[in-house]
Parts: structure tokens; C-alpha cells; sequence
């Protein structure tokens, strides 16, 4: 069975069909999938939906692209809303330098957020866009805030980042991407630790070969996971496991 890690089934591309998506999980070996919030309503939507699914579960965050317009009423809620029991991470938060988001305010919500996270105990998604550098610098900075596990949504960077980032001991996010015809993650990805990686659709976006062009949901996550275990040279059961396993200690699901 197979774990969505990153999921936005509340995007207005998916919502109205969330019902059936879910009852088809058991049809493609996904048994759970984390609905990701990503400001205040879907964070507000990720925990509600989280409550009425058995296999769903949320994270609350503000991402990158509210750093200009959040308050501290904001961030407050976020806080009320993680001491749900559903609530597995905070997240997803981060940086985007792809967009003209201001910089100064992307990195002090990012930085609340990262200490908001270790005052609850929960571990932390990141969004990184264009933006190595000040991520490593925010990190290294405020390690000491990090003691819940630490999940890179998406990753795009170099094998040498990996380095870079290995004393942090984080978990790597890896979707459809890497079946696209372009792909050049298999090196990144078979040098990441087995014990720190894991599988995410990012739905609706990131549509994995052979559905590209197609709306992504959870129940394509089995092209990643088969993608993964070309990339690795191993088996997709072996993957299946390797990534369930990962995917419930980082997020601490039972």
C-alpha cells in the first residue's frame, strides 16, 4: 500500500469530486493521503476533512505567497488548529523566489512558523522555490527549533544540496516529476538515505506519465512509486513499503 504525502484534494479542480477520488484509493494501493494546507481556509478545510475521513490526515501552514498579507490573528489560528488530533505537521511553509513574493516577509513568516512548530512538537513541510541559499541559512540558523523531523515537499535540487543539507537529517519528497520525459532526479534520488524518502502527487498539479495533462490525484501516486523503483533498481513492492513506512514515522500516523 502506498501513502499520498502531499495532497490538496480541497483544490476547486478536485473538491467536488473528493468522495469518489477517496473511495477509489482501495482500486490503486493508496491507503492514506495528507491534505496539505496551504493558508487559513484550506488549513481550516484540511482539518475538517481530516476529520471526516478515516484516511486523511492535515496539515495547517502558510505558504510563501501569504507572507505579505498575514497577521498575527493568523498565525494564532494556525496554532489552534494544529492542536487538532489529525493534524500531523505544519505545513506546507517555506520560500518562492519563482514569484515576485516580498522576500523580508516570506522568510519572518517562515521563521514563525518553524518556531511555532517546535513549541507544538510537529514536524515541518517545506515549500523551497528558487531559493537554496536562504533556506539553508534560515535552517542552519534555527536548527536548534527543529526537532520534529523536517520534510522537503517537491525536491528540485542538486545532489549537492543534499550534502548541504544532510546534518538536518530531512526527508525528501519526490512526485510526478520524475516520470516527466526531462527527468534527471534518478542520481538525486538513489542518493538520498532509503530511510528518508518518500512519495507525493502534489494533486491536482504534477500529473505523473501517462496521465500528464490530465487533473493529478492520489490514485496516480502508483506511477511514482513505479518511476521510483526504475530509478532505484528495485522492486515497486519494495518501494511501496520503503516509502509507507517512511511516510508514517516522519508524520507519526499509527
Amino acid at each position: 500500500m502506498l501513502i499520498d504525502s502531499h495532497a490538496h484534494l480541497l483544490d476547486e479542480r478536485l473538491v467536488g469530486d473528493i468522495p469518489k477520488i477517496i473511495a477509489d484509493y482501495k482500486n490503486n494501493d493508496v491507503e492514506i493521503s495528507v491534505e496539505i494546507g496551504a493558508d487559513l481556509q484550506s488549513s481550516i478545510g484540511a482539518v475538517e476533512l481530516a476529520k471526516k475521513y478515516d484516511n486523511i490526515y492535515a496539515t495547517v501552514g502558510l505558504h510563501p505567497e501569504c507572507a505579505e498579507k498575514t497577521t498575527d490573528s493568523d498565525i494564532e489560528q494556525i496554532k489552534k488548529l494544529a492542536q487538532n488530533d489529525k493534524v500531523v505537521a505544519i505545513g506546507e511553509i517555506g520560500l518562492d523566489y519563482h514569484y515576485d513574493y516580498d522576500k523580508t516577509a516570506q522568510k519572518s513568516l517562515l521563521i514563525k512558523q518553524i518556531i511555532l512548530a517546535d513549541q507544538l512538537h510537529l514536524p515541518i513541510v517545506i515549500h523551497l522555490r528558487d531559493a537554496y541559499q536562504d533556506m539553508e541559512n534560515i535552517l542552519n540558523e534555527y536548527k536548534s527549533y527543529i526537532n520534529n523531523g523536517l520534510l522537503l515537499h517537491c525536491y528540485s535540487g542538486s545532489r549537492e544540496m543534499l550534502d548541504r543539507f544532510s546534518h538536518l537529517n530531512p526527508y525528501y519528497a519526490f512526485g510526478g516529476a520524475i516520470t516527466f520525459k526531462n527527468n534527471n532526479r534518478a542520481q538525486v534520488i538513489a542518493a538520498v538515505k532509503r530511510d528518508r524518502l518518500v512519495i507525493e502527487t502534489d494533486s491536482p498539479y504534477l500529473t505523473p506519465v501517462p496521465h500528464r495533462g490530465k487533473i493529478n490525484t492520489p490514485n496516480y501516486l502508483k506511477f511514482v512509486a513505479e518511476r521510483m523503483a526504475l530509478d532505484l533498481g528495485i522492486t515497486y513492492e519494495e518501494v511501496a513499503q520503503m516509502t509507507y513506512q517512511n511516510t508514517k514515522r516522519f508524520y507519526r500516523i499509527k
